[in-house]
């Protein structure tokens, strides 16, 4: 009888967002890269260190495809992580993903996000508007975190106002219950009847744009991705940076003194949003030596952008958050080809969060602890989502 290797369990690795993370710490210590057992019982090859993740990033032997999907190892349970493998299948893995940029770059440009920025702040301002109209407290998750980046995704999508609330209850299913093939079949079937309406009345969004050309179904995929990776993300990377400031006067009183430290302010909070556990599935496409070890065609690479982002060979002192850190090349948002597309998004909206909520409400302040917060109400929520799933706040 083989016995299965004892390997670390990738699962037991997760820490709440905010927390320190001492047993990723440890290990990144030790050396770069390890062999770890995913939450299905597959293995993969685990990459703390920020040089070896750039080195894989940068090497055409690895991409987000399987080149044989129904033999990949995988993360863990989710038919958004399976489409990826669904949508490659039978093509170069690199085409695809070249595809898929070809495709949205253009609505993510830094131009186009200042082009936005008045519209974006509208949206912010309302949602504050109607949370402090609201009886306290008030929870800043639910009525301003989460709604705001829906809103923002929703117009450059292409969402009628009145599906957004829909299209939230959507997205939301696919974190809260057990049912996640249903949830994203029920996602994909409602973006796919809205690209079909939209080819009978276009307008500037990006599905009239990309739309010409492709099948209902390509569109309503490529949008299911951008909606799964960019609301949620964005939420919490809002949620994750203003909790940070709630719990650290310091910090705050920082920006309230030089609000010119905003824009440090946001990568330092990105960078030191999560301590280990941000991790997307990658395939190595053919035999890899780094790092002292060989990770084989076909083996699962998880790259930890989070605990990269603490590695002391490229930070000083990565415990502290520091607003004055340059230069700060955390890999938040990834690198080289894999450079998330969304990332000018992000940082405007914490940026215009930050601000916002330091000029609007200078009272706003926590109704419980951090520590009663990491403990949400929704044992997994924290671990779905990288953030926590309520902000109690008075003002």
């Amino acid at each position: 009888m083989t016995v299965a290797e004892e390997l670390p369990d990738l699962e037991s690795l997760r820490r709440p967002p905010l927390a320190d993370n001492p047993c990723l710490r440890g290990m990144l210590a030790e050396k770069p890269i390890w062999k770890v057992r995913t939450g299905t019982g597959d293995e993969g090859w685990l990459v703390l260190g920020h040089a070896e993740i750039k080195q894989l990033l940068t090497d055409p032997r690895v991409a987000r495809a399987h080149p044989n999907p129904a033999e990949a190892a995988r993360l863990a349970d989710n038919p958004v992580l399976d489409m990826i493998q669904t949508t490659a299948q039978g093509a170069d893995p690199h085409e695809v993903h070249a595809f898929m940029r070809q495709l949205l770059v253009p609505f993510f440009t830094h131009r186009r996000m200042q082009a936005l920025r008045p519209r974006i702040q509208q949206i912010v301002d309302d949602a504050l508007d109607a949370m402090l109209a609201k009886p306290q407290p008030g929870d800043l998750w639910a009525d301003f975190c989460l709604p705001v980046p829906l809103l923002v995704l929703g117009e450059m999508v292409g969402v009628p106002v009145d599906e957004r609330e829909r299209l939230a209850a959507l997205l939301e299913r696919l974190h809260h219950t057990g049912d996640a093939a249903g949830d994203v079949a029920d996602l994909v079937g409602y973006l796919t009847d809205l690209v079909n309406r939209k080819r009978g009345d276009p307008g500037e969004d990006l599905i009239s744009v990309i739309g010409p050309g492709l099948d209902d179904w390509v569109v309503a995929s490529v949008i299911t991705m951008l909606l799964f990776a960019g609301y949620d993300s964005v939420a919490t990377q809002v949620a994750n940076g203003v909790t940070r400031l709630l719990t650290r006067p310091d910090l705050r009183r920082q920006l309230v003194e030089d609000p010119s430290l905003v824009e440090n302010a946001v990568e330092e909070m990105l960078r030191t949003s999560n301590v280990g556990g941000t991790w997307q599935p990658h395939y190595a496409l053919a035999d890899i030596e780094i790092a002292g070890v060989t990770i084989k065609a076909g083996d699962l690479v998880l790259p930890d952008f989070a605990m990269a982002n603490h590695d002391p060979e490229v930070f000083d002192d990565p415990v502290t958050v520091d607003f004055h850190r340059k230069p700060n090349p955390h890999l938040t948002f990834a690198t080289g080809a894999w450079h998330c597309i969304g990332a000018p998004l992000v940082r405007l909206e914490l940026g215009l969060f930050i601000r916002t909520i330091l000029t609007r409400v200078p009272t706003l302040r926590l109704t419980m602890t951090l520590e009663e917060i990491l403990q949400p109400s929704d044992d997994d929520a924290w671990k779905l989502s990288g953030t926590i799933d309520r902000l109690p706040v008075a003002w």
